[in-house]
């Protein structure tokens, strides 16, 4: 690494959001790797409240390693959320977030130092991949969702060990489990994701299957990403849509009840068809008012809160 002005001093995050059996040998590990980079460099556990053994057991070593800092939270939070806290802590020029558990072979984490010198974030890619094919189709099945609802693709959206500069990290804006989109929320803030492949470490191979109720979480967890990218600035585009379509069926089924009525000589009163059509008709009126109340709620607060930003000014 020739350039030590492009990386800086190094922030590493460690969330602490599941259980791990080697925590603690996980940090020493990742110490000596970060060390050999030749930066200053600071550690960041943030645990959430359930863990506290976790926190005694790092507390102790916290006392003799002036490096490491610990972020004890009052309770339990989603993974997204522990890591905004941290991130609210970070005083280094580079942030590198990894998981509290292995993902990658550290070794490999110099790849990431050096593709950071010409972009502002790097994802790391397990390859090639060890874990069972299984595992290995429930990623590409996630990532080719994500692609088709966000047009960005992501090769590996389940690995967590991502380096950005602090820059980046102040100004995410994540909550509950949005950590794994963290690459989608930077990219609507300018900054482009750069992937590199780095070996997946053997200890990652193990880990076990998560229950079906996880994947459904992620999937309404990528929509609400959807929907805060697309449309969070113009609400009524959304709800427009769909309040349309709504009074378009609405509409049509009464012109349709009407004709019958007037040409066919069939009765309106006790058709069931009839009342539903109506309910079309009214949510469709209901969904733009909704729209039209978020337009106005964001033209009041547009001042307050810039949409744009600018990265760099010259002269």
């Amino acid at each position: 690494m020739n350039d030590d002005k492009a990386i800086g001093k190094i922030s590493v995050v460690v969330p602490v959001c599941e259980r791990t059996e080697h925590t603690l040998t996980n940090y020493h590990e990742y110490r000596s790797a970060v060390e050999a980079l030749g930066q200053d460099f600071e550690f960041i556990y943030a645990i959430n409240s359930q863990f506290r053994d976790i926190a005694d057991s790092l507390r102790e070593i916290a006392r003799e390693d002036k490096k490491l800092k610990l972020l004890e939270l009052s309770r339990n939070y989603g993974e997204g959320t522990v890591l905004q806290a941290a991130f609210d802590y970070v005083t280094g020029d580079s942030t590198l977030i990894l998981p509290p558990y292995k993902q990658v072979e550290l070794n490999e984490l110099p790849k990431m130092f050096d593709a950071l010198k010409t972009v502002d974030i790097v994802l790391a890619t397990r390859w090639p991949r060890m874990d069972s094919k299984f595992k290995q189709s429930q990623t590409r099945v996630f990532s080719n969702l994500m692609e088709r609802l966000t047009n960005q693709k992501y090769s590996d959206a389940g690995c967590n060990v991502r380096l950005m500069r602090t820059q980046v990290a102040k100004e995410l804006n994540l909550y509950g489990d949005q950590h794994r989109f963290l690459p989608l929320l930077a990219y609507e803030l300018g900054y482009i994701p750069f992937e590199i492949k780095l070996k997946q470490a053997h200890e990652n191979v193990s880990r076990g299957q998560h229950k079906p109720g996880v994947y459904l979480r992620r999937t309404l967890d990528l929509l609400t990403i959807v929907f805060l990218t697309k449309f969070n600035k113009k609400p009524l585009r959304f709800f427009g849509i769909l309040g349309t379509s709504s009074m378009i069926i609405g509409f049509l089924g009464l012109i349709y009840i009407t004709y019958e009525r007037l040409f066919l000589d069939v009765g309106m009163a006790d058709r069931p068809l009839l009342v539903l059509m109506s309910l079309f008709l009214v949510l469709g009126i209901q969904l733009i008012g909704i729209g039209l109340i978020g337009e106005t709620i964001i033209f009041t607060h547009s001042q307050q809160n810039k949409e744009y930003r600018i990265k760099k000014i010259i002269n």
